[in-house]
């Protein structure tokens, strides 16, 4: 049921250019990346190269959820998800492996976006770990989002817009070190971006080790989906 499905969600994405495009958004990302980075730190100052290095690598996980959650839009619009009713695949289960694709393709693609920037060489195994973790998460929530809230792609892609602005805000974890951070916690990049920041900027922050921040990550960013996923299936009346 899952190669079929991954069959599917390639269809749709070669079907349509914009979702193409998209698809090859985090290499050509992580192209810009490879030169800009060490250009940055060069030329700049280090903390310039640090918040690019945090976006890029927070932003790669969330195209793989605009992409699914285009495409599940595509699903709604062509009564792929009706049809499911009467087929042997549920159509929880089908919603299910569309968004663990784009956890699997999000993870892959922060993962190349770490070893082509550099961070790799300054981040430790298990602050790797838990950052290939939770920030693929971005992606399945970011999909829910936009299907909870649109009803075509019209409104999914002004979603999209919108939600995109969210990815800005994990940018202050560079500089909020004291209790005031945890009003980012709502925030799913938030997370994977306080581990990363901590690497980038070993200074004193609110938890001193990273597991903390992974576990709470973990928590918020599971429930936020589970909340996400209930609107829009409740929505589409499962």
């Amino acid at each position: 049921m899952f190669m079929r499905v991954f069959k599917h969600e390639l269809k749709s994405v070669f079907r349509d250019k914009m979702y193409a495009f998209l698809m090859l958004y985090p290499v050509m990302m992580s192209v810009v990346a490879y030169f800009l980075i060490p250009y940055l730190r060069e030329t700049a100052t280090p903390l310039a190269g640090n918040i690019v290095t945090l976006m890029f690598i927070l932003l790669n996980s969330f195209m793989f959820g605009a992409i699914t959650g285009f495409t599940l839009l595509d699903d709604q619009d062509d009564k792929v998800l009706l049809s499911l009713r009467i087929s042997p695949i549920r159509v929880r289960d089908y919603i299910l492996i569309k968004l663990l694709i784009s956890y699997v393709l999000g993870l892959l693609a922060t993962l190349l976006i770490i070893f082509v920037s550099g961070f790799i060489t300054e981040v430790s195994l298990l602050d790797l770990i838990f950052i290939l973790i939770l920030t693929p998460m971005q992606g399945p929530i970011f999909a829910l989002l936009i299907n909870s809230f649109a009803s075509n792609k019209v409104e999914g892609f002004v979603m999209m817009k919108m939600s995109g602005l969210i990815l800005l805000i994990p940018i202050a974890s560079l500089f909020l070190t004291n209790w005031t951070e945890l009003f980012l916690g709502i925030i799913p990049g938030f997370w994977p971006a306080r581990i990363i920041s901590m690497t980038l900027l070993p200074i004193d922050y609110l938890f001193s080790h990273s597991l903390i921040y992974f576990i709470l990550g973990l928590v918020v960013n599971s429930l936020i989906g589970l909340l996400f996923f209930k609107t829009y299936t409740r929505r589409i009346t499962l």
